[in-house]
This record gives C-alpha cells, structure tokens and sequence, in this order.
C-alpha cells in the first residue's frame, strides 16, 4: 500500500547505499515539524521492503550492511512519488507533500514534473479557496488583516516558485527525451 515511510525509506536508500540506521537518522530529519517517525517504524519498514525485495542488503557483515534499492523498489518509489499525498498520510498530507517535494531527485524528470504540476495545482487550489474564506469573513481587525495578508503572500509564493521549478523540470523532461532519441 501507499504509505509516507515507505516513501521515506525507498527514496532515502535510493541515494545508496546507505546505512539502515542512517535512513532513520535522514528520516526523522526530513520534516520533523510535521512527521515524527519512530525508529523501530522506519526498521520496520524497511525489513518490510527487504521481504518484498523493493531493498536489498549488501555487505557479509553487521558492520558493512548496506541498502539498496531494487529495479522494484524505484518503481514502487515512483508509484509513491505520484500518489496523492492525503494517500500517503492522510493525518498529515503536508510532511507527505514535503518528503515527496524532498525526494524528487531520487527519480525521472517527467515524474517530478507530474508531481511538481500536481503540487502547485493543489496549491492554486487552496489559495483560491483561501481567498474565497477570506472574503467572507466578518470580521476586520488588524491582526487578522495580517494575517490574511501574510498567508495569500505566502501561498501566492509557493504557487510562483513551483510553476518555475515545474516548467524547469519540464523543460529536463524535453532534454531527457532528446537524448533518448539520439540513443535509439
């Protein structure tokens, strides 16, 4: 199933190989204000994903274990990659967005794109949203006027940024596919 530690772990080793230990460390680390994983979750998981060979173990000893991740794996990473982030965490859709967000280098430039389009649409979508509660609020205080303010600048930041950042993958995406058809 879609779940943010599986996410975590798939994308975190696929930088590897890497330590299991230091998967938890990079784990907990990634959006530690909105996730708090547990290391026995993350050693879980991952002994989850050795069982299902999306990992493997390199190394003879304890000492010079390492992970990494399969053909499986990176397809099972960018399955969750896709996969909304209320999917993946639905208690906590804004650390699933954040670790996707985080773990874009782990795969292809047409995936990243998707998600990057699929990020700021969501955020379009909120800030729209926003902007409607915003008008129909009552009440005019200055506080809240700030607020109100700081929180459309904020989103309209965001909306900006990942349209710059997914037209640049985009444009990776069109470089990919040059290449690909030089190769063939």
């Amino acid at each position: 199933g879609a779940s943010i530690v599986d996410l975590a772990v798939l994308g975190i080793a696929s930088d590897g190989p890497i330590k299991p230990d230091s998967i938890a460390v990079a784990a907990k680390a990634l959006v530690p204000e909105h996730w708090h994983p547990t290391t026995s979750v993350i050693a879980a998981v991952i002994e989850r994903n050795l069982g299902t060979a999306h990992l493997r173990r390199t190394g003879v000893h304890r000492s010079d274990e390492r992970l990494n991740v399969t053909l499986k794996g990176i397809a099972k990473t960018k399955k969750l990659l896709l996969c909304p982030p209320e999917d993946l965490a639905p208690s906590a859709f804004h650390a699933a967005e954040a670790i996707q967000m985080c773990l874009l280098d782990s795969t292809d430039a047409k995936t990243a794109h998707s998600v990057l389009t699929s990020f700021r649409n969501r955020l379009q979508a909120r800030l729209e949203s926003f902007e409607q509660r915003s008008a129909k609020c009552p009440y005019e205080g200055r506080y809240k006027t700030f607020w109100m303010i700081m929180e459309q600048q904020r989103l309209e930041a965001m909306v900006h940024f990942l349209s710059g950042v997914a037209d640049e993958a985009g444009m990776s995406k069109d470089v990919d596919q040059v290449q690909t058809d030089i190769a063939q």
